[in-house]
């Protein structure tokens, strides 16, 4: 699998509706690209997310939360770029969720928490 395979999002057939709903966010991270990938790994395992596939030579980590009770689990992908870019998003497994309730910014941000203290010293885009 390719980093442009992760990159790419699946429409699905509501995704007309905005549907499920997601969040993105990127923030720059100084150091190499395999320090930051491994990073990342560290991080999505940090936020207690299992981690479903990577490959920390392309530079992304695909997991997926757990179901509680504010939902019903949700997909996080996570890719370092050529810039040492971190681009994280998270969108609600189940494709007819509404409303996410902040879930998915909640999940991003927790990712660029635990990287950010793992790395030191981010800068936002």
């Amino acid at each position: 699998m390719t980093i442009e395979a992760i990159r790419e999002k699946t429409p699905g057939t509501w995704h007309w509706l905005g549907l499920p709903p997601s969040y993105e966010a990127t923030m720059w991270f100084p150091g190499t690209r395999e320090q930051i990938s491994q990073a990342c790994q560290e991080a999505v395992r940090r936020s207690r997310f299992g981690t479903v596939r990577s490959d920390l030579g392309s530079g992304w980590v695909e997991a997926r939360t757990r179901v509680t009770f504010r939902s019903y689990s949700e997909n996080v992908r996570v890719w370092v770029d050529d810039q040492n870019q971190v681009h994280v998003t998270s969108e609600c497994a189940y494709p007819l969720t509404f409303i996410d309730f902040g879930k998915n910014r909640w999940n991003v941000r927790r990712i660029f928490t635990h990287l950010t203290a793992i790395l030191r010293s981010p800068s936002p885009v």
